[in-house]
């Protein structure tokens, strides 16, 4: 295995090509790898989940191939929540119905084959799956989305913001949690105007202690809406 080559690709932050050495190297092994590191610890929901699940959201979108967030909600709502995948065709329907979703944008550890970790499972997506594609964007266009756990540093996710904003320039802005530290501040007028996004920095002190914080005062506040509106039948 090419393991310095490999370590300096983390290090320049280039991680899909990183991920696609690791999968070539590691061969057959590798779905047994990805079990090792993502189910076989057993994760527990933790208090982020928890507070996520709190804001009662219709559909949650996730990059994550673990299942701890999705058992989670499923076992809260007793089964009611559905939970789909990139590859699946019936997403349009269940957007259209009244069903509690998590949309598994990555695929899931339950099936390694369809993961999408390295920089040619991302073509792949691209190509093989451009309905899917074209749905998130429909979603971006319609839904305000607050990107929790996610990173600038995501080349695909860069593309797709900038992509969409330039396509839709008036759209209203989408917001991402941040670590202090993490992006620079003088960055911010950059990125509003090239992906039409807002940062809300937190401190990442503690194991990022304050977020669950963050959602928590953000689930009183859509309480708070969601009171009003019902008091005064404006839904």
């Amino acid at each position: 295995m090419p393991s310095e080559t490999v370590k300096a690709l983390i290090a320049e932050q280039d991680l899909l090509t990183a991920c696609e050495l690791l999968k070539h190297a590691l061969d057959e092994s590798w779905p047994e790898v990805l079990k090792e590191q993502f189910s076989a610890p057993g994760y527990k929901a933790g208090a982020l989940h928890k507070a996520l699940h709190d804001l009662d959201l219709p559909l949650v979108l996730t990059p994550n191939f673990d299942t701890v967030y999705d058992r989670f909600a499923q076992s809260e709502t007793d089964g009611a929540t559905v939970v789909k995948y990139y590859w699946d065709t019936d997403i349009p329907l269940v957007m259209r119905r009244k069903y509690r979703a998590i949309l598994k944008v990555h695929g899931t550890i339950d099936e390694p084959s369809k993961m999408v970790f390295s920089r040619g499972d991302y073509a792949r997506l691209r190509v093989e799956h451009r309905q899917f594609f074209e749905l998130v964007g429909a979603l971006f266009l319609t839904h305000t989305f607050v990107f929790i756990g996610t990173s600038l540093t995501d080349p695909d996710l860069r593309l797709f913001l900038e992509s969409y904003h330039y396509s839709h320039p008036q759209s209203p802005p989408h917001y991402m949690t941040s670590p202090r530290g993490e992006v620079h501040l003088h960055t911010d007028d950059s990125i509003r105007k090239n992906m039409n996004l807002k940062l809300i920095r937190y401190s990442p002190d503690g194991g990022h202690r304050e977020l669950p914080a963050l959602i928590n005062d953000l689930v009183f506040l859509v309480n708070q809406k969601r009171a009003q509106m019902a008091a005064t039948e404006s839904w």
